[in-house]
C-alpha cells in the first residue's frame, strides 16, 4: 500500500486549531480514508469531551464527536458528491450514536464550526452558520481532494 498524504488533512487540521482557540481542546482529530464501505470516503474525526475542556459532563458525559466526510458521489444511494458535517454523542465505550447532520456548509469556516460546536456543547442546541472557509486555503485542499477521487475511480 501507499502512503501518500490524505488531501483534507489541512481542514480537518484547522478545525482543530480554532475548537483548541475557542477552549474546546479536542481529545481526539483525526484525518483518514473510511474503506469499511462499499464506496471509500475521506474522514475526519474530532471528539470534545469533559475531560479535555470545559464542556458540561452532567450534558455530555462521555463527550461528542464531530465527524467530516466527503463523498465521491459513486455511493449516489446515500450521499451526494462532496462534504458534509454530521456530530454524535459519545458513549462510555468509545462508540458513537447515530451522526446527525450539523447545520453548516461541509466547508464551514473553522472558526464557524468552533462556535456550532460551543452552542450546541453548552446549551444543547444547533445553531446554523453558513459563513465558508476562506478560498485561497480552501482551492488546494478541494483540488486534492479531486485528485484523490479521480484516483480511487481509477483504483476501483
Amino acid at each position: 500500500m501507499t502512503n501518500r498524504a490524505l488531501p483534507h488533512t489541512p481542514y480537518i487540521t484547522a478545525v482543530e486549531t480554532a475548537l483548541t482557540q475557542a477552549a474546546l481542546t479536542p481529545q481526539q482529530a483525526d484525518a483518514f480514508v473510511e474503506d469499511s464501505y462499499d464506496v471509500p470516503h475521506l474522514r475526519g474525526v474530532i471528539t470534545i469531551t469533559p475531560e479535555t475542556c470545559d464542556i458540561p459532563a452532567d450534558r455530555w458525559p462521555h463527550g461528542l464527536l464531530l465527524a467530516w466526510d466527503w463523498h465521491t458521489g459513486r455511493d449516489d444511494d446515500y450521499y451526494d458528491r462532496g462534504p458534509v458535517w454530521q456530530w454524535a454523542r459519545l458513549n462510555g465505550d468509545g462508540s458513537s450514536r447515530s451522526l446527525e447532520p450539523l447545520p453548516v456548509p461541509g466547508w464551514v469556516a473553522p472558526a464557524m464550526l468552533a462556535a456550532v460546536a460551543a452552542t450546541l456543547a453548552y446549551t444543547g442546541k444547533l445553531a446554523p452558520m453558513g459563513s465558508l472557509w476562506h478560498d485561497d486555503l480552501r482551492t488546494p485542499v478541494e483540488t486534492a481532494i479531486e485528485q484523490w477521487a479521480a484516483d480511487e475511480e481509477k483504483a476501483s
